[in-house]
């Protein structure tokens, strides 16, 4: 079972971190790399960094849609051969807050990720996953046109409750999923996954760290009996001491 650990990129301090964290923790064989435009540094300098110092972690640059053009050549095709990026995510990406501050294109998903995997046939390509956007059989086959594209799996956005996780992961049983789960301790950040993201929460839900480590075990056994992948992101916790609650004699 892969343990995808996501990290934002916000500076070199912050990768630092990430290598300390990501070396503490031997479950934690892969690190996924969001690509947020507030950051100065991008997901696949991030990434390139980080694999520099841990050659034997997998490390899956987040690439967003948007922000290439399909009628030119993928611009960074040499970079990632250059520095091993061999395994990325594909996104379709936000606009920017400011319209004029970051060239964006009408760039979808699938056939960005057809246009990929033609101009970097060696590459693995991840598709994301949102059980949230519409309803089951639109987001199945959405994902299968993903598959048809060229993606390998999916990484989900995160569950709260495993019996919807159960319903999705029935039907995707034999595929490469990273399935996400995501600490919330704090009624804020329930509320931003409720509205934003549209995500259901169980009636057992808590919002303190003995509930979503109980929860992020339950998930790891369901991952291993199952043969899926799991996909960590901790946001407004205390990284370390999550960790260390999931995998105890790793702390």
């Amino acid at each position: 079972m892969l343990v995808s650990l996501e990290t934002v990129p916000r500076n070199a301090e912050a990768l630092v971190q990430t290598l300390g964290i990501v070396r503490n923790f031997p479950s934690i064989n892969s690190v996924n790399i969001p690509d947020l435009l507030r950051f100065p540094l991008r997901s696949w300098d991030a990434s390139a960094s980080l694999a520099a110092e841990l050659p034997d972690k997998i490390f899956i640059p987040h690439i967003r849609a948007i922000d290439f053009d399909m009628e030119t050549p993928f611009p960074l095709a040499g970079f990632f051969r250059s520095n091993n990026i061999s395994t990325i995510l594909v996104i379709a990406g936000d606009p920017p807050e400011k319209a004029a501050s970051h060239k964006i294109y009408p760039t979808k998903t699938v056939p960005f990720i057809k246009k990929l995997k033609k101009e970097l046939p060696e590459t693995r390509i991840y598709a994301a996953f949102d059980p949230y956007r519409s309803n089951i059989r639109y987001e199945f086959d959405y994902l299968r046109e993903k598959e048809d594209a060229g993606a390998i799996g999916f990484m989900s956005q995160p569950f709260f409750d495993l019996r919807l996780l159960e319903i999705y992961a029935e039907y995707l049983e034999g595929k490469e999923v990273f399935w996400g789960v995501s600490p919330v301790v704090l009624p804020q950040s329930r509320n931003y996954w409720e509205k934003r993201n549209r995500a259901v929460f169980p009636n057992s839900f808590e919002p303190a760290m003995e509930w979503n480590v109980r929860f992020g075990k339950q998930m790891i056994n369901f991952c291993k009996e199952r043969g899926f992948n799991l996909y960590l992101m901790p946001i407004k916790v205390d990284v370390p001491a999550y960790l260390a609650g999931l995998f105890g004699e790793e702390a």
